[in-house]
């Protein structure tokens, strides 16, 4: 598959090893929520950059946060920008520790974030710094398990106000269709504008994703 040889030459290039889709079957799982996971796949460059079209420029303060983060990909990806601090929540042992050793072996021109860092943890009990956020999910897992993470960031935004913006992306399961009014349906959130993903030749599917900010 093209997508797959782009992605292996692009960890070849940076040293990383991100490419390929890793089922979690065989994987030591941090809680009790293995069985509502989907596999880790990796993101496309090019699809990432053009959801990062819809936030603002500006992102000094903001803490970049990717929910299931597998291998570490998505936090590479989210450091070419000037997030202050990049986090990954992944419960896959095995993940977080391809993560790690990733995030040690990078070494790019373009890296503007180098506070990099893998959480191993069920996303559930993950507890959201009290900076400005920018969260990130690919379909990480299903709808039961993204309402209880979802509440967790309302909660947070409540109990101490600041800007946050949910990126949702997803290629399969229909995800998009479920999670969109889940995320509208507390009214903390609101779309933000956004164009629709062309295919692009490193992703295995054309993404899905939509865009919101906390009102």
């Amino acid at each position: 598959m093209l997508a797959d040889q782009i992605a292996r030459r692009w960890d070849k290039k940076y040293g990383v090893d991100t490419a390929g889709t890793v089922p979690l079957g065989s994987l030591s799982i941090v809680g009790p929520n293995k069985e509502y996971g989907n596999e880790c796949l990796c993101t496309s460059p090019k699809t990432f950059d053009f959801m990062m079209r819809s936030l603002p420029e500006d992102l000094r303060g903001y803490t970049f946060i990717d929910i299931g983060s597998g291998k570490s990909r998505t936090l590479l990806l989210a450091s070419r920008y000037d997030f202050s601090r990049i986090i990954g929540v992944e419960f896959a042992k095995e993940l977080v520790a391809c993560s790690k050793q990733n995030i040690a072996s990078f070494k790019s021109e373009w890296q503007k974030c180098r506070n990099i860092e893998v959480v191993e943890a069920d996303a559930t009990q993950f507890v959201f710094p009290t900076t400005p956020l920018v969260v990130f999910f690919y379909n990480p897992f299903s709808s039961e398990i993204f309402k209880e993470v979802l509440n967790n960031i309302e909660v947070s935004l409540s109990q101490n106000e600041r800007d946050c913006f949910i990126m949702y992306g997803s290629s399969s399961h229909n995800a998009i269709d479920w999670a969109k009014p889940t995320i509208l349906s507390g009214g903390m959130f609101e779309e933000m504008p956004s164009s629709k993903a062309p295919f692009f030749l490193d992703a295995v599917r054309t993404v899905r994703f939509a865009i919101f900010k906390a009102s």
